[in-house]
């Protein structure tokens, strides 16, 4: 760690080289995580000598008790799960993964914890290969996997058994913070009124106060959609819409059906959807639509794409189309490739889905998007670096 710290401090504030910085920026990665090792080290010890560890912590490392519980739970955790703490040590895991693991357990019944305990060497291999996000999916993945064996209406009860919501004043802004967790069943309602309300409300103008920053933009939006929720001034909904995507790439027999959001809901609830909902079929093959509903082609008669073409481009991607992002499809934007500025049409093979974050990018950051036949993207950075991606493969919730 020493020669480690050495090698940052002598990093030179003026650089340019992409790799030297690179590599300084995965080192300080592992500075970070050995920090956090001893963190839960010297919490273990004031665990043995204080009668309330959280305030002493607090106290000593000028942090809230809520940042002192955290760290006596990773300690926890660590206890259960010592490949973790070899690797934290070590330098490649961060403690972002210990959280990750620590909340997964905490959710799950006495035999499924156990599992996943055992579970956690092959697991813990993973988390050395990737971010703390990718790693929460994986561990939730595996979690439901030794789940599976009890029915999927059993797992709803108990996923309705353990709604929440908390609420809290930060004594700096004094604003109040709410903090909610909802079965899927629910969190489908919940996610489909919002962002009908967003698009309703929100589409063409932005109210009085929105932030410039555009994730920050996001979450304000959906803040004033909720209000106008709870006041009244809501839209009214129609019924459910489900997009049926048929992928003629793979050897599925049977179409994927697609509510819009990464939930799993049993079969029963879904059947007891169906004729209460509105279908569409989309059949796709390697990245293109073949087949959808609705004029998909508006040429240079409007700017803004339709609810065809939205429903369409749904069928081939999950989330943002931009390598490695993970926004939702459902807050996207449909960017014209070739610029509307510049000649483009409004037609599918024009539109890509990107989050507002990329969207920025594109637009104001010089980055090169470029589509092949079959919708393989290419992205081309100011610094040169170039990224590609093969067709879209769309997996359905």
């Amino acid at each position: 760690m020493h020669s480690l710290v050495g090698r940052l401090a002598d990093v030179d504030v003026g650089c340019a080289d992409s790799g030297v910085l690179r590599a300084a920026v995965g080192e300080l990665r592992r500075l970070r995580s050995w920090v956090d090792g001893r963190e839960v080290l010297l919490a273990r010890l004031i665990a043995d000598v204080s009668s309330f560890p959280e305030k002493s912590l607090s106290e000593a490392g000028q942090t809230s008790l809520r940042a002192a519980e955290q760290v006596l739970h990773r300690a926890s955790t660590l206890e259960l799960v010592p490949q973790l703490e070899v690797s934290l040590d070590a330098g490649r895991l961060s403690g972002g993964h210990v959280d990750v693991f620590t909340r997964v357990l905490r959710q799950l019944e006495p035999a499924t914890r156990s599992r996943l305990i055992d579970a956690a060497p092959r697991l813990v291999v993973i988390g050395e290969h990737v971010g703390v996000d990718e790693f929460g999916r994986t561990v939730r993945a595996e979690a439901r996997r030794l789940e599976c064996d009890s029915a999927g209406l059993d797992r709803l009860e108990r996923q309705r058994r353990a709604i929440r919501l908390h609420s809290w004043t930060d004594r700096d802004s004094g604003m109040r913070h709410w903090s909610a967790v909802w079965d899927p069943q629910t969190a489908v309602r919940l996610e489909a009124r919002l962002e009908a309300q967003v698009e309703a409300l929100f589409h063409d103008r932005q109210p009085e106060g929105c932030p410039s920053d555009l994730l920050e933009k996001q979450s304000y939006l959906r803040a004033r959609a909720l209000l106008a929720m709870l006041d009244g001034n809501g839209v009214r909904l129609g019924r459910p819409e489900i997009v049926v995507v048929v992928d003629h790439t793979t050897t599925n027999t049977e179409p994927v059906v697609d509510w819009g959001l990464d939930v799993e809901l049993p079969q029963r609830i879904l059947d007891d959807l169906y004729p209460t909902a509105v279908v569409h079929t989309v059949v796709v093959r390697n990245g293109t639509v073949i087949d959808a509903p609705g004029d998909l082609d508006l040429g240079r008669t409007t700017r803004l794409a339709n609810r065809n073409q939205r429903r369409a481009l749904r069928a081939l991607y999950a989330t943002c189309a931009i390598p490695g992002c993970c926004v939702r499809y459902g807050r996207t934007k449909l960017h014209h490739v070739i610029w509307w500025r510049h000649g483009g049409r409004t037609d599918l093979e024009n539109l890509l889905p990107v989050c507002e974050k990329h969207h920025h990018s594109i637009h104001n950051d010089a980055w090169l998007v470029s589509l092949g036949p079959n919708r393989e993207l290419s992205i081309t950075l100011p610094d040169g670096q170039i990224m590609t991606t093969g067709p879209p493969k769309r997996s359905a919730a």
